[in-house]
């Protein structure tokens, strides 16, 4: 079974508001980006941390919401929070501030026979990530800090070219908001 994880813990720091509650068409970033990978028929988690209740709040009752309390730590501490909690035989990693991919950069990425694979667009890896629950006591274990190093440090990686920019698009600040969510 796949879980697709929304990363959605940070702070958001290079934007005026909580980058989760960004309206799309008057609903909030992360709802939209749960309704699509739902689409696309996923179980979907979300990791929240930063004002997490009032994130929390604004979700539907039925989405599982992971909490990590660590999150000043960074994205891995996420990453890791998800997999301590996480009973499926894979996940993907996602973030909220990301346009989700076509479903068939999905399809690639759990086709791939490794236990860890990343998307590849036009010679550069990009997110999401899947990650298999054969990796997990490694990846629990890993004492990097960040999820990317962990990838590099792990043998067998799988670089599965997909056809899809949105993976490199990255709405870090309010005009990138803008420009990739409106």
């Amino acid at each position: 079974m796949t879980t697709v994880v929304l990363l959605a813990a940070g702070r958001s720091r290079r934007t005026s508001a909580p980058k989760q509650l960004y309206k799309v068409g008057g609903e909030y970033l992360i709802n939209v980006q749960i309704g699509i990978l739902r689409s696309y028929g996923f179980a979907v988690a979300v990791v929240l941390g930063y004002e997490y209740e009032k994130i929390r709040s604004i979700l539907d009752k039925d989405v599982t919401v992971v909490h990590n309390e660590q999150y000043e730590e960074g994205m891995f501490s996420s990453v890791k929070e998800a997999f301590r909690i996480s009973e499926s035989g894979r996940l993907i990693f996602c973030h909220v501030d990301r346009p989700i991919p076509d479903k068939s950069v999905f399809n690639a990425l759990i086709k791939s026979e490794k236990a860890v694979s990343v998307a590849f667009y036009d010679g550069k890896k990009a997110p999401p990530v899947k990650i298999c629950a054969s990796a997990k006591n490694r990846l629990l274990n890993s004492g990097l800090k960040r999820l990317d190093h962990w990838v590099m440090s792990e043998n067998e990686v799988d670089h599965v070219e997909v056809d899809d920019p949105k993976v490199h698009y990255n709405a870090n600040t309010d005009e990138a908001l803008k420009r990739y969510f409106r």
